[in-house]
């Protein structure tokens, strides 16, 4: 590609020396014709013979100052005004053309130009997308391309950034798996999470710690389906209107097994290689959990077992429904060394931790009122949005977050096969915090196959070594590579990450003038090209806010803007709903406040004296 060169400074000359002589000839000739010009325009206005033609005869004469021979019966003074105009009029033109030039000139530090074109972005543009995705839904089949709505045909990433302005939006299809790696305020959830959820054509699964995301897109999402919200922690203090029983999809040693792996993911290390009490507490969770559900038991059960590390009840339940292996192994453990015993039990204790707090239990045990229960596999097949809520940390709900999580995505995948191997409509599966409170431990190998059951994830993470500490460096090297949609916006930190990315990018041809001087004073000058990144790993760790670096398969890489939602049409819409969701979260907190004062007030309080 073309590139300014980059001109050595403070010295005279340079490559361009002869193209600015032969230049300043044509100027020359320029400004002789422009007089012969000025004479023949006043000639003609006034009606007076014109002199001679541009040529020999007239430069001739024009050294010598002939000017009644050049412009018979015409003042020269009045050639002079109308010379002064026409030469301010060239000028003018020739300095709105040098600078129109200037700014659309490539710059060698000007990574747009070496990135994705519009031809290139093409295949991601609304009306190719719109193809592939009326390939893809049966829903769509019979519709033209360019009656297929934005929000039907994929999933909306941003637009296009060029050097002046910006091109087409940009978005993935309904068979891409969606990876992004931004650092807070870079706008993941305004731009990415909250158009994901807002255009989801059938089932929507958000997850967060903030009650953000939940805030601005609820009350559209009301208007396609119901809104589930799970909030056992009061992050967006969301009465209880529903419950879940973790146990109801466990049939077998394989179900209880992923269902206590998202427990002990919350202690697991990010070795990737489990030690013998991380191995032992997730054998003896999986006895549990399986023992608990054969017997139409809930998660309160499971508790109550871990508190008493002698109890042989699991064990003969396991036997009498036909897993022996699982109960001579969980009667093994009781009857080792009780220091041996005890560990895994603390350790199995600490991983579920949450199963001992009451506020959480009972959103996944049955409730004393009549609420509604969420049957996964009927979500799946509706319009209807479930947020998922929970906070960091030791004893918060995310290994509650992570198992409903799993089984919708797993549901999905059943009623997929069901329905000929896609959704119609697809599941969008926002996974805001997934490094935090929805630590899927085997979501790298998920990935790999979700696109063809239309089950549309976005995962998003702060860092890309967040991703490390949860699933390995092989693990996310395995998410990383399995995404067919890949963005990076600011506030990337990570040097190694960094560098991996601008080499990703590429190089570009840069031309470079250099010049010499030998002893007796005389300058060369020599024009080479050379091979540059065109992005380094400082630039990709400056990206703007606002923007990000789309990777994606088949397409060169490319520069996006971000569309934040309030700067979109429904602005003013979600604008209203947010202010509406802040003032009930705001009571329903007041409310909390004011019935935890009264509680602490009735407390009898008695000191000690010693």
């Amino acid at each position: 590609m073309n590139t300014r060169p980059v001109e050595p400074r403070g010295t005279a000359g340079g490559p361009l020396t002869p193209f600015l002589m032969l230049g300043l000839v044509w100027a020359v000739f320029a400004l002789l014709w422009l007089s012969w010009l000025a004479g023949r325009i006043v000639a003609t206005v006034v009606r007076h013979r014109a002199g001679p033609g541009f040529g020999s005869l007239y430069l001739e004469r024009l050294l010598r100052a002939d000017w009644p021979a050049l412009w018979p019966g015409v003042s020269p003074s009045t050639v002079g005004v109308v010379y002064a105009v026409l030469l301010l009029t060239l000028v003018g033109l020739v300095t709105l053309a040098a600078a129109w030039w200037q700014g659309r000139k490539p710059d060698a530090e000007d990574p747009l130009p070496s990135l994705a074109g519009p031809a290139d972005v093409r295949p991601m543009a609304l009306p190719a997308v719109a193809a592939k995705a009326r390939r893809l839904r049966r829903a769509l089949a019979n519709l033209p391309v360019k009656d297929i709505p934005a929000a039907s045909a994929g999933v909306l990433l941003g637009e296009h950034r060029r050097r002046r302005g910006s091109g087409p939006r940009l978005y993935s299809s309904w068979e891409d798996v969606i990876l992004a790696v931004m650092a807070p305020r870079a706008g993941k959830t305004t731009a990415l999470a909250v158009q994901s959820i807002l255009n989801a054509p059938g089932a929507a699964l958000a997850t967060s710690n903030k009650p953000d995301l939940w805030a601005t897109t609820a009350a559209v999402r009301a208007e396609h389906g119901t809104v589930w919200v799970f909030d056992p922690q009061s992050i967006a203090h969301v009465p209880q209107g529903w419950w879940w029983n973790p146990l109801a999809a466990v049939e077998d040693v394989e179900d209880a097994h992923r269902l206590a792996n998202h427990f002990v993911q919350q202690v697991r290390n990010s070795q990737g290689s489990d030690d013998f009490w991380i191995q032992g507490a997730l054998d003896l969770l999986t006895s549990l959990i399986l023992a608990a559900a054969l017997e139409g038991r809930t998660l309160a059960t499971v508790q109550a077992w871990l508190s008493d590390s002698t109890s042989r009840e699991p064990a003969a339940i396991l036997k009498n429904h036909g897993f022996g292996a699982s109960a001579r192994a969980m009667s093994g453990r009781q009857a080792g060394a009780p220091e041996t015993r005890e560990g895994l039990y603390e350790t199995a204790r600490t991983a579920a931790a949450c199963l001992a707090n009451p506020t959480i239990m009972a959103w996944v045990t049955p409730p004393d009122l009549p609420l509604p229960a969420l049957d996964v596999e009927t979500f799946v097949e509706s319009t209807d949005t479930l947020y998922l809520m929970s906070k960091d940390g030791a004893g918060a709900a995310a290994p509650l977050v992570a198992g409903l999580t799993d089984q919708v995505l797993r549901a999905a995948v059943a009623v997929a096969e069901a329905h000929g191997g896609r959704l119609d409509p697809p599941l969008i599966a926002c996974l805001d915090e997934a490094a935090n409170i929805c630590k899927i431990a085997d979501l790298p190998e998920l990935y790999s196959h979700f696109g063809s059951r239309a089950i549309i994830p976005l995962t998003i993470l702060q860092s890309y070594r967040q991703g490390t500490r949860v699933w390995g460096e092989q693990g996310m090297d395995a998410l990383w590579s399995a995404a067919t949609v890949k963005l990076v916006g600011a506030g990337i930190d990570d040097a190694r990450f960094a560098e991996d990315l601008s080499r990703l990018v590429g190089e570009h041809d840069v031309t470079v003038a250099s010049h010499s001087r030998d002893g007796r004073g005389h300058t060369s000058y020599q024009t080479s090209v050379r091979r540059q990144r065109i992005l380094d790993p400082a630039h990709i760790r400056a990206l703007p806010k606002g923007s990000a670096l789309l990777f994606a398969t088949g397409v060169k890489v490319a520069m996006l803007n971000l569309l934040p939602w309030y700067d979109e049409p429904l602005a003013e819409q979600l604008t209203t709903a947010v202010a509406a969701s802040t003032a009930e979260m705001t009571r329903q907190a007041q409310r909390t406040r004011a019935a935890r004062r009264d509680r602490m007030a009735q407390r009898s309080w008695r000191g000690s004296a010693g």
